[in-house]
């Protein structure tokens, strides 16, 4: 379950619960028409369209913003392996079983790994992974056994691709000898060769496959927020 807020081009808000099959549904349909849509660290994410407004050139911005009811909190290095394991299969928890295998009960089990009782209670509770409707089915083929199949959360999900992808700027050098700024003519105090001031700042992702320098620090935030929407855009198209 989500809170989605809406921010409307006149400044005014509204506030409402979203299921996560709503909001998957919202993401997709931005994307598809092209606004801009940022996933968060929180397991949320935030839609932007531009609105054209008759009396400036500026277009208006109408913001819509996603936030877990439940934030997924710190997403450690184990929760994430845990998380991976549970997407790549068809995961279950054990919730009831015979004598046998009674020590399962509680655990999600998945072909890579398993989550133990304590573990998977967490996940739950966290809101990183969604039950689904019970089924009977045996263990080791032979004993009866009650599984709930479990999936990653939408929430989960976000917070994963937002941190994968955690964006940095550098604050321009500013002053500094032309040879240190790329030039071979002397600087503002020719001809002992003074200093020339640095515009650039460089920017960065966690993802190690982009990076590329604006002119003032202002204009790398710009292009790593549009790095972190590209990239959001093409994660949500790959969701099931």
């Amino acid at each position: 379950m989500f809170t989605k807020t809406i921010t409307h081009a006149d400044g005014d808000t509204a506030t409402e619960k979203s299921s996560e099959a709503d909001a998957l549904r919202l993401l997709r349909t931005a994307v598809r028409r092209g606004y801009r849509v940022e996933a968060t660290r929180n397991g949320g994410a935030i839609v932007e369209r531009d609105i054209p407004d008759g009396r400036s050139i500026v277009p208006r911005t109408r913001t819509v913003t996603l936030k877990p009811v439940t934030p997924v909190g710190t997403l450690t290095a184990t929760v994430r392996e845990c998380l991976n394991d549970i997407s790549v299969c068809a995961a279950y928890r054990i919730d009831v079983a015979e004598r046998e295998f009674r020590d399962r009960v509680g655990r999600i089990l998945a072909s890579f790994g398993a989550a133990a009782p304590a573990a998977a209670a967490r996940l739950v509770a966290r809101g990183l992974v969604v039950l689904g409707e019970p089924y009977e089915s045996t263990s080791n083929g032979y004993l009866p056994e009650a599984r709930t199949p479990v999936r990653v959360s939408l929430a989960a999900r976000l917070a994963m691709h937002a941190q994968d992808h955690r964006t940095h700027t550098i604050a321009p050098a500013g002053y500094l000898r032309p040879a240190g700024a790329g030039l071979v003519t002397a600087g503002r105090q020719a001809p002992r060769g003074g200093l020339v001031y640095s515009r650039a700042s460089a920017a960065g992702c966690t993802c190690r496959t982009w990076s590329a320098t604006g002119d003032g620090r202002d204009d790398a935030r710009r292009l790593a927020q549009g790095h972190r929407q590209q990239q959001t855009a093409e994660f949500i198209r790959t969701l099931p």
